[in-house]
């Protein structure tokens, strides 16, 4: 099942109306249900202590039937986390991340961490802040755009062993990139698709599409 959460703090417009479209299930963090109802949708199921939502975006989430997880503001873990546990509880083997790219760069990290923890468990996992996309993969990723498209690429929780990039301008061969090198910043894909393996690992995958 695939499961788009919706944080607060990043940008969430209508450039990401098809991720919400293609999701089976819609999860909003905090305030980024109000980011929801802006855009006239309603998700499945709102998380967090609600300090960034006002009182009348939850009467409405209430009135249109959607429930709200309250969870006490004293806690270790921030919305966007327990906004992807309820729906990996709910049985989601993919998470799309909208909002969670934004002007605070400690949360933005805290956000692009849990990615890769997800990728850890073998979980697709991605944010989306147009026209950024991070992708977070151990195993292998495809990446579809244009000639031209900036990607980079950053190890995360140590060395990722057995890099491979296909399809972009410049190569890597089974390289191995430790969580302290920088090599992997702005290649360009050469194709409308490159790919990317690594053999053991985490990689978070930043993916710039140019802008029509």
């Amino acid at each position: 099942m695939r499961a788009t959460v919706v944080a607060f703090g990043g940008r969430v417009d209508e450039r990401v109306r098809p991720y919400l479209e293609a999701a089976d299930m819609i999860v909003a963090a905090d305030g980024g249900a109000a980011a929801l109802l802006a855009l006239g949708m309603v998700p499945q199921a709102a998380v967090g202590d609600f300090d960034s939502l006002a009182q009348e975006a939850r009467e409405r989430l209430i009135s249109l039937g959607c429930p709200l997880v309250q969870v006490r503001p004293e806690k270790d873990e921030t919305d966007t986390e327990l906004a992807v546990r309820y729906a990996l509880e709910q049985g989601a083997s993919s998470i799309t991340l909208l909002g969670g790219i934004g002007s605070r760069l400690d949360h933005t990290w805290a956000n692009l961490v849990l990615l890769a923890r997800l990728a850890q468990r073998g979980i697709e996992a991605q944010a989306v802040t147009p026209p950024l996309t991070v992708h977070a993969t151990g195993s292998r990723l495809t990446i579809c755009g244009r000639p031209g498209d900036t990607v980079s690429v950053f190890p995360v929780f140590g060395s990722a062993v057995g890099v491979t990039e296909e399809g972009f301008k410049y190569a890597l061969n089974d390289r191995t990139l430790k969580d302290s090198d920088i090599l992997g910043v702005s290649n360009e894909l050469s194709s409308r698709e490159g790919r990317i393996t690594v053999r053991s690992g985490v990689l978070l995958v930043f993916h710039y599409r140019q802008e029509e």
